[in-house]
């Protein structure tokens, strides 16, 4: 017997879940997804969410969000709506907002929208601002 006022936990399921059984949250908040250092891809990424990179890749990587710490290195080609660079790069990098870190390398081109390079950031390449 559930008290007056409080409601049984198979009432509350309804407040969390929608009529498929899938959380709201699972939906609405993409996830990070982690690529540690020791890990080294070829081939491509692809993500819809975030992607936290610390690893290796030789070929594409491709996010909603991106970030590359300082122990990642993306050999080819990185895409994101959202950047932030810690890393290396050497390829090229597209993005609608990119932030190139002081501890960043850069080989090759970047396309962004608004980009912010910090003192200290290392870079060979050509920047290329991009339309909306």
């Amino acid at each position: 017997n559930v008290a007056e006022g409080v409601k049984s936990p198979d009432s509350m399921a309804n407040v969390f879940n929608d009529k498929n059984g899938i959380k709201k949250n699972d939906v609405d908040e993409p996830k990070v997804s982690t690529i540690s250092q020791g890990l080294d891809i070829t081939g491509s990424i692809v993500s819809k969410g975030k992607i936290r990179f610390n690893g290796l890749i030789k070929g594409t990587l491709e996010a909603k969000s991106l970030y590359v710490g300082e122990d990642g290195f993306i050999d080819g080609k990185a895409t994101a709506d959202e950047a932030v660079i810690l890393g290396n790069i050497k390829g090229s990098l597209r993005g609608k907002k990119v932030r190139l870190a002081a501890t960043s390398r850069i080989e090759g081109d970047t396309y962004h929208e608004v980009i912010a390079i910090e003192d200290g950031a290392i870079y060979e390449g050509s920047i290329k601002r991009i339309k909306s």
